[in-house]
């Protein structure tokens, strides 16, 4: 018997993957076998809690199908998808500085500690427990971007910053109310139960997340909310406004041990990167805000774009934005010159950290041992192999404008299959448990299912086969910091050069 799993994934020319079940199995090395690859690779307590909650994500499976399958249009495969994008790890990069280009410094840093933190927290709980998506067969998995069905299913991502952007929102509306009017209020609500709801449910209409996965999520997402409104005041008088020299290093020596602290996943997964990228925002924004206050350069440096009565107030930057003086283009021009300005820095920090950061870490012997990634002191590689290796032609331009592209694209990729080692060694899985059952119930031992079952060598070109299960993606650990870098950057070119462009340009 042979269990056909199509993949259509855009036109790529994937062949099916397939699943067979024939005695040869029996020959084939147990250490293949998705339970053993799971057992060998984590730690017994990771490996009991994930053995302990992995049932309740499959029992969801029945339902979360039977509500895909009964509300399925192509409207709505269009629509969810597209909305999805809201709650992208690249949407979140180009919508948190917005605020504060217009005059809510407040409300941006509120926006960056409890996304950098949500990020972070389910990537790790996501790389810790390594728990797959809802299994596809039978669900379909909608989307008009393949990078977030590459990481594990367990907590929802999507959910708990949409649940903690949605709750700062709303007090942010429920403080305004009385000084917009009524209608203003009504449509403020509506559009952010409209998002909230567009995001939350199209998680499982795209069969992306259970309902536990996205309980989880909005648990965490409202934790992390209900922590920044309690202790903001308190956190950003200690730490920003105090100006004192101990805390640069001692936030750098912080969120270098979140980073260090994050788990290793057992297949390729990009929690990590998502994880160290917003590291890197939250410690731009801190040093960022502490060297303001610091060298008091909102009066000194920058006299006329920033406000220096607000100092001790809420937020210690702000930049003057009036509607009514700049008018509708001018003011649409902020966010184009902005935006413009994090795509440059992405472009050209990377190909000159990838240059400048090997040598010095041999030069150094630096050596942060991390489960994939190679040391750079100690390699043989040429600075130049680690650069090519480590860094994609015009990365940093690529994500900017492969997203911009996809909110005017309606390509919609409805996938069923096998996409990643994840779904690889969870669909082996349930092969496995499925014959499992038969033999329980006719009395005899049936064949179980291994890595090399998944080919099939008389319909199978392996030269076009994706690299789906086995090692993970080989990197240099240089990568880790020249990835912090370049978004600490990220924050620091949205406060200071935008500030420099404002100052400098009588346009804006």
């Amino acid at each position: 018997m042979t269990v056909t799993l199509s993949v259509k994934n855009g036109g790529s020319g994937v062949p099916p993957l397939l699943l067979s079940v024939e005695d040869r199995a029996k020959l084939l090395d147990a250490g293949n076998k998705s339970q053993d690859h799971y057992k060998k690779k984590l730690s017994p307590f990771r490996y009991k809690l994930r053995a302990a909650i992995l049932p309740l994500i499959r029992s969801e499976i029945p339902a979360l199908t039977r509500i895909q399958f009964s509300l399925r249009h192509p409207l709505l495969d269009l629509y969810f998808a597209w909305t999805a994008n809201l709650a992208s790890h690249t949407f979140y990069v180009l919508l948190l500085p917005l605020p504060i280009w217009y005059g809510g410094a407040e409300l941006t840093r509120d926006l960056v500690f409890i996304l950098g933190f949500g990020i972070y927290i389910t990537g790790t709980l996501k790389d810790f427990l390594c728990l797959p998506r809802p299994r596809s067969p039978p669900l379909h998995r909608i989307t008009m971007s393949g990078y977030t069905t590459k990481e594990y299913g367990f907590p929802s991502s999507h959910s708990a910053n949409a649940t903690g952007v949605s709750l700062l929102l709303f007090v942010h509306f429920y403080a305004q109310i009385g000084q917009v009017s009524t209608p203003t209020s009504v449509a403020s609500f509506t559009l952010l139960f409209i998002y909230y709801a567009s995001l939350i449910f199209g998680r499982v209409y795209c069969g992306m997340h259970g309902f536990f996965d996205i309980i989880t999520g909005s648990f965490i997402g409202c934790t992390i909310f209900l922590a920044r409104y309690c202790v903001k005041q308190t956190w950003d008088h200690v730490v920003v406004y105090s100006g004192s020299w101990f805390f640069p290093p001692a936030l750098i020596a912080f969120y270098l041990g979140l980073i260090h602290l994050h788990a290793d996943p057992v297949d390729d997964c990009p929690c990590f990167d998502d994880s160290v990228a917003f590291i890197g925002v939250l410690l731009g924004y801190e040093l960022s805000y502490w060297a303001f206050v610091k060298y008091d350069y909102s009066r000194v440096l920058l006299p006329y774009v920033y406000d220096t009565a607000s100092l001790r107030g809420a937020a210690p930057v702000s930049i003057p934005f009036s509607l009514e003086k700049l008018g509708l283009f001018r003011s649409a021009a902020r966010s184009v010159v902005g935006v413009v300005l994090v795509v440059v820095w992405k472009a050209v920090s990377k190909p000159l950290l990838f240059t400048v950061l090997p040598p010095v870490y041999k030069k150094l012997g630096v050596y942060l041992p991390r489960s994939g990634f190679t040391s750079t002191a100690l390699t043989k590689d040429s600075t130049k192999k680690i650069r090519r290796s480590s860094i994609h032609i015009n990365e940093g331009v690529s994500e900017m404008t492969d997203f911009v592209r996809s909110l005017g694209d309606n390509t919609v990729v409805d996938s069923v299959g096998v996409e990643n080692d994840i779904d690889f060694y969870e669909n082996i899985d349930a092969m496995q448990k499925s014959r499992q059952r038969r033999s329980d119930s006719v009395g005899k031992d049936v064949p179980s299912i291994s890595v090399i079952d998944i080919y099939d060598e008389s319909n199978t070109d392996f030269d076009d086969l994706p690299v789906i299960c086995g090692a993970l993606k080989p990197r240099y650990d240089v990568e880790v910091i020249a990835r912090l870098i370049v978004y600490a950057g990220v924050s620091s070119v949205a406060i200071w050069g935008f500030a420099v462009v404002v100052q400098y340009t009588p346009f804006m």
